[in-house]
Parts: C-alpha cells; sequence; structure tokens
C-alpha cells in the first residue's frame, strides 16, 4: 500500500476473538497502550507492613539509618538528639581524690618521709635524685663534676673538620706501610707478593706482562672449541666415509650400558680398563696371625744382650761361670707374691696372664670374669646358687651325690666350679684335681 498525505497508512487494530477478555488493563479502549498498562495508572500499590519495616533501608537523601536493633528501642527513642546509655550512679568518691594521696602540708609531707626512711630503696634510690652507693667523693669533684670542659671559643669550622676532615695526600712510604700492615690496596689494584719474575728471556715487570697462554690472532668461537674439540679444524679428526649424523646424535645424547655419558669432550685416551679412583685397600693388612706367625725361628730367639753385656771392657767375669745371668728378673718368681696386691704395684710375680691370653681372650672376659674364678674354692651354698642361677634343675639328692664326688678331685676336699662342672658333664676322673 502506497502512502499518501494525510492519509493513514496503517490499519487499526481489530479484535479477532471477542469472546476472550483481553489482556492488561485499559480505563478507555482507544488509549491501551504498553506504557500505561504496565504504570497502572489509578492503581494503588501497598505500602510495607509497619513490623517489616525496620528491616528495610532507606535510601531517601538526607535520611539516617537506624539499626533494626534499636528500632523498638523507646528510650533510645526519647532520648534521639542526645542518647545516653547505662545507669546513672550517685556522685561519691572522685577520681582525682583517689589518686590525689600525697600530703596536703609540710607537715604531713616530712611526718611520711619520716616513715619511709626505714625502707632501704628510700636510703639508696631517693625519688628524683641518683643512686646512692655511699662513695665519699673529693668535693673538687662535687663542685666541678667530672670531664673536662668545653672551651667557648670553638667555632663552627672546628666541628666541621671532626665531622668532614680535610683529605690529604698520603705519600708512597706511608701507603707501603699500610698496605704491608692492613693489607690496604686501591680498588682493581693487583695485589704484590713481592716476586721475583724470570722467565728465558730474563727478567719480568708484572704491571706490563700478559700472563697465560698465547691467544691465537683472529680465533673465534674459542669457549665453544674448548667445550667441543671436533669442531676445531687444527685437531685432526678421523675420516668420515657415510653421513652419521644420526649415530653421533645418538652418542651424544643416549646413556651407554657399562660406559661413562658422552658429553662432548673427545677421546681422553683412556681404555676400556681404566679405573678411576684410589683402592680401598693399598697392601694386605696385618692380624693377630701376621704378629705371630711371620718371625723366623731365629728372629724369634732373644736379644744377644739380655742378661749380658756386649761392650768390650763392661762384660761381668761370674767366678760361678760363664753363663751367669746379671740382674733381675722381668718376672719376679723368686719371691712370694703379696697376700693383698696395690694398684700402684705393677711387678708380675708370675701369676698374671701372657701374650696368648690378650691376643685370643677367654669366653667371660667381656663380663669381667677371669679363668682363676672358675678355680677358687668356694662353699656348698654359693655352689648350688650358681649352677642354680645358671639354668641347672638339679634335685637335692642330685646336688649332693655331684659335690661328694667333686670333693674327691682335691686333696684338701675343696670344691670349685670347675671342679664340679667335671663332674657334672662326665664321669669323675681318676687324677686328683689341681686347684
Amino acid at each position: 500500500m502506497s502512502a499518501m498525505h494525510g492519509v493513514a497508512t496503517v490499519a487499526r487494530p481489530f479484535d479477532g476473538i471477542p469472546h476472550i477478555r483481553g489482556a492488561g488493563q485499559a480505563d478507555e479502549p482507544s488509549d491501551e497502550s504498553t506504557d500505561r498498562t504496565l504504570r497502572g495508572d489509578g492503581v494503588v500499590v501497598p505500602t510495607t507492613p509497619p513490623h517489616m519495616k525496620k528491616w528495610r533501608k532507606n535510601h531517601e537523601p538526607g535520611v539516617q539509618s537506624t539499626h533494626p536493633g534499636v528500632a523498638d528501642d523507646l528510650d533510645y527513642k526519647r532520648g534521639e538528639e542526645d542518647p545516653i546509655y547505662g545507669r546513672t550512679e550517685p556522685v561519691g568518691v572522685k577520681v582525682h581524690d583517689i589518686m590525689n594521696v600525697a600530703p596536703k602540708s609540710f607537715l604531713l609531707d616530712k611526718a611520711n618521709l619520716k616513715k619511709e626512711q626505714i625502707y632501704l630503696s628510700q636510703k639508696r634510690e631517693p625519688l628524683g635524685k641518683q643512686y646512692t652507693r655511699g662513695h665519699q667523693l673529693p668535693p673538687s669533684l662535687v663542685e666541678k663534676g667530672f670531664g673536662r670542659a668545653t672551651p667557648q671559643d670553638v667555632s663552627g669550622d672546628l666541628t666541621k673538620q671532626l665531622l668532614m676532615p680535610v683529605e690529604r695526600l698520603i705519600s708512597e712510604e706511608e701507603r707501603a706501610l699500610y698496605i704491608k700492615s692492613h693489607a690496604n690496596y686501591d680498588p682493581g689494584e693487583q695485589r704484590r707478593r713481592g716476586y721475583s719474575w724470570v722467565d728465558e728471556k730474563g727478567p719480568i715487570d708484572p704491571r706490563s706482562y700478559s700472563f697465560g697462554g698465547i691467544v691465537v690472532e683472529r680465533d673465534v668461537n674459542g669457549m665453544a672449541k674448548a667445550m667441543n674439540p671436533l669442531i676445531d679444524e687444527r685437531i685432526p679428526r678421523e675420516p668420515v666415509v657415510c653421513d652419521k649424523l644420526l649415530e653421533d646424535f645418538r652418542e651424544v645424547n643416549g646413556e651407554q650400558l657399562g660406559k661413562v655419558k658422552n658429553l662432548g669432550f673427545g677421546d681422553r685416551g683412556f681404555g676400556e680398563n681404566q679405573v678411576f679412583g684410589m683402592p680401598s685397600q693399598k697392601g694386605p693388612e696385618w692380624g693377630t696371625r701376621e704378629c705371630m706367625g711371620n718371625y723366623t725361628a731365629e728372629e724369634q730367639q732373644p736379644d744377644k744382650d739380655l742378661g749380658r753385656s756386649l761392650k768390650p771392657g763392661w762384660r761381668n767375669i761370674a767366678r760361678e761361670g760363664p753363663d751367669r745371668a746379671f740382674g733381675v728378673p722381668s718376672i719376679r718368681k723368686d719371691i712370694e707374691p703379696p697376700t693383698m696386691k696395690s694398684v700402684a704395684d705393677h711387678q708380675n710375680y708370675g701369676d698374671e696372664a701372657g701374650a696368648e691370653v690378650i691376643l685370643y681372650p677367654p669366653r667371660f672376659t667381656d663380663e669381667g670374669i677371669d679363668q682363676a674364678d672358675f678355680l677358687y674354692a668356694r662353699g656348698k651354698e654359693e655352689i648350688a646358687d650358681i649352677f642354680k642361677s645358671a639354668g641347672f634343675g638339679l634335685t637335692d639328692a642330685e646336688f649332693e651325690r655331684v659335690y661328694e664326688q667333686a670333693t674327691h678331685l682335691d686333696a684338701g676336699g675343696q670344691v670349685s666350679v670347675e671342679s664340679f662342672r667335671k663332674v657334672l658333664n662326665g664321669p669323675t676322673p681318676t687324677q686328683p684335681f689341681v686347684r
């Protein structure tokens, strides 16, 4: 349909289903618009109930929001301008009266000071004075004090020089002394140790001489060639018949069984049987067998100067014969050992163990039991207690029988642990037991 001036170009809506009520609200059928339908002009919107108002926030400008907890507080509402909480108390003792306990007069102050003179802290540490130690200082120190008075003619320039002194030039002789005593070198200065550098050409001045290897002119990629010598053209390499790029990659990146990983350092000249490190044992270790059996029969003989002098002119010719030995023997079997041996007595009376016991200690040495403890004569009750504690379940009749047989092994009829054990473990020997 073409538009014509002054003629409506939109057809008015018509109700195609008049038997169904229309949606929305409209006062006039001719003004049924969406805005009017949604706004609902003339419809009264319900307000918030009074018991729910305290839970809703008021966002109106200039209105103070009230916490829901004080919404029902009538006292808060009555004193809304200046609310005061708590309970009022009658006026009693003031705080300044409690804190201000000082005397109110000169007499009360003196009386209080007299009462406090009995305390040691009041005597040695009076309030507002220094700690009193009882020292009697000279009157001059009391009047003038300690230290030296500062002159009043000190100007600001002197203070400035104390904080920032004027830098002076240090001579070479003085600087050499500081280098020797404090190693006070300048930044970047080479440390001089007084060495005399000499080579085949003569003396060397370390201030102008460059130490180290000579760098070849135009030698580039020096670090790469040091890490991988294969890229250096000066090092001879084996001729490559075919391209083995893949094999080289596997050799460098792979882990070969029984070989160290190839890190690209080249062949160092070590064979497959090369062993690194220090051996755990350089030679055969010595033990008890070597100490006892590695000497010949001639080496085990006593020294030639044992008991006699080999120096000419110092020999003693005995009248009894040339085989007589002089001196005191190391083991004194010729004298009777003391009944109670002192701990300071280092003499061997022939009753001590030899080298065999030291090299091969007995079975019960770790428990502090000596072999002689088994040979001491003991009473019947002690023998019974020892074997009972050892786990031998002997009846009284069996113990009496074994003990009776053990008395026959000794000439004096005494019994030891060894004689009782021999009778208990086997037939009674025909020879008497010697303690």
